[in-house]
């Protein structure tokens, strides 16, 4: 069965055509520019589509052919809104690949209509949040009464992709966040600081704001939820004096300047850099009475794993019936999810 890639000539996007290609499947790609997705169709021999996503009749005429659309184009801040509501119309399934807690939360927002419509809605089937997700619910099954949950990850061997660093610049001179008491709330970037022992290296981190703010929270219910990223210590001491640079950093001239910089220099991750790469997961759980319960997950480099598991997460949903509305991936599938694609396994 047929599904949509939309923005299939951004670093990842491609990623993912090339892994479907290779896993022997032929799935319809599309994107704004007709230049670039022509010569990645041309490449694999696979049909394809161009349209913007600023007219909404035209967006739901495209969809209506395909079950299932996997959006790969950001920032998600800008197209999974468009994508969701002409969605609901089309009745598509709707996937994508964001890490954004304000995009969790509006795809949310259309959980009743997801259902009325009777298609799934689950953003965030890449590295962003599949395997946190997974070790949220898998210390939840070993804490079921856990009140406080951790998330920390730490990337070694990789490098950042020009759609994951444009995305970084829309996020600059904004606050972080953190759950309390089931309640989403700022919190400063590297408010807090620690070090982490991921198992086969012991890292520093600091807090940032992960999708799991929102997407842990709908697959276990617990109340409190911090994450961290793996970060050098100078980092976290410049992050304590954001406030300085924030006004400066929210400014359109200065993050023009740093997209054209983008633009010009970020290209993503070499082919041995994500062969050899590796991610770590660490997280831990605590209830009132002050049982802990920790974890550690290894996984395939960022970018890898999320063509590994986008791709299976969407010929699973292809493959469903009777199941509709907003989903988080270990919320539909369980935390063995991580373990079906290779090379991620949770540490013993």
């Amino acid at each position: 069965m047929s599904f949509l890639i939309y923005g299939a000539s951004g670093f990842t996007g491609a990623l993912i055509v090339d892994l479907a290609v290779k896993k022997g499947l032929k799935p319809v790609i599309t994107g704004r520019s007709e230049a670039k997705i022509q010569s990645i169709a041309e490449k694999y021999g696979l049909d394809y589509l161009v349209f913007g996503l600023t007219n909404k009749d035209e967006i739901v005429k495209n969809l209506e052919k395909f079950p299932l659309v996997l959006n790969c184009a950001g920032p998600f801040t800008r197209t999974a809104k468009p994508l969701v509501e002409a969605c609901l119309v089309s009745k598509t399934h709707y996937l994508d690949i964001t890490g954004e807690i304000e995009v969790f939360e509006l795809v949310k927002s259309y959980h009743k209509k997801a259902l009325e419509s009777k298609i799934v809605l689950m953003p965030g089937v890449g590295f962003d949040v599949v395997p946190t997700d997974c070790m949220a619910d898998y210390l939840h099954t070993q804490l079921p009464d856990a009140t406080h949950l951790e998330l920390a990850f730490a990337n070694v061997g990789g490098s950042i992709s020009h759609g994951t660093m444009t995305t970084m610049l829309e996020g600059l001179g904004n606050t972080g966040a953190a759950r309390e008491n089931d309640k989403i709330v700022p919190k400063p970037i590297g408010s807090k600081g620690k070090m982490i022992d991921f198992g086969q290296l012991k890292h520093f981190t600091m807090t940032i704001p992960w999708g799991d703010v929102s997407t842990a929270h709908h697959t276990t219910g617990i109340p409190n939820i911090e994450t961290y990223v793996g970060a050098p210590r100078f980092a976290y001491f410049f992050m304590k004096l954001q406030f300085l640079f924030n006004p400066i950093l929210r400014s359109s001239f200065i993050k023009k300047k740093l997209q054209n910089y983008v633009d010009k220099k970020i290209t993503g991750p070499t082919e041995s850099q994500s062969q050899k790469g590796k991610s770590f997961i660490w997280g831990k759980v605590t209830n009132t009475e002050g049982k802990t319960v920790e974890g550690r997950l290894i996984t395939p480099e960022g970018y890898k794993l999320t063509a590994e598991a986008s791709l299976l997460i969407t010929q699973k949903i292809l493959a469903l019936k009777d199941v509709a509305g907003y989903q988080t991936p270990a919320g539909l599938f369980g935390y063995g999810l991580i373990t079906e694609i290779k090379d991620a396994a949770f540490e013993k």
